[in-house]
């Protein structure tokens, strides 16, 4: 499978709630979001990632939905446009543009970077 593949399936997988993504994932795998997230930083480790980031950030929200528009290939990195959609828990819809940049290491994610205006997401949680 190409890198190009695992990306495209790793967001397919999330979406459809398939923990097949962890597959993808490399067990120390870095994640890394823009501060202003809900409980944004830099995480490390499967279980950092998906059972302490997701679930604290995801609970913020009635909705969060992460659109993947377009994906380029550089190889070993992959980088993905799209837009942020979805209702935070004070009922207030947001909808702000992304990039994600991953790295790809013998056929695993090792790395994720966030790159949003993380303020629109912050702002509908006021």
């Amino acid at each position: 499978m190409s890198n190009l593949q695992i990306i495209k399936e790793f967001y397919d997988s999330f979406r459809n709630k398939d923990k097949k993504y962890l597959d993808l994932c490399d067990d120390e795998i870095q994640w890394i979001t823009t501060e202003d997230m809900p409980n944004g930083g830099k995480y490390v480790g499967v279980k950092a990632v998906f059972e302490d980031y997701f679930p604290k950030m995801l609970s913020n929200f009635k909705e969060f939905h992460a659109i993947p528009e377009q994906f380029l290939d550089f190889k070993d990195h992959i980088m993905v446009i799209g837009k942020y959609q979805g209702i935070s828990i004070k009922d207030k819809n947001f909808e702000v543009q992304f990039s994600h940049v991953y790295l790809l290491q013998e056929n695993k994610i090792v790395q994720f970077r966030q790159f949003t205006d993380a303020k629109v997401i912050s702002d509908s949680l006021k």
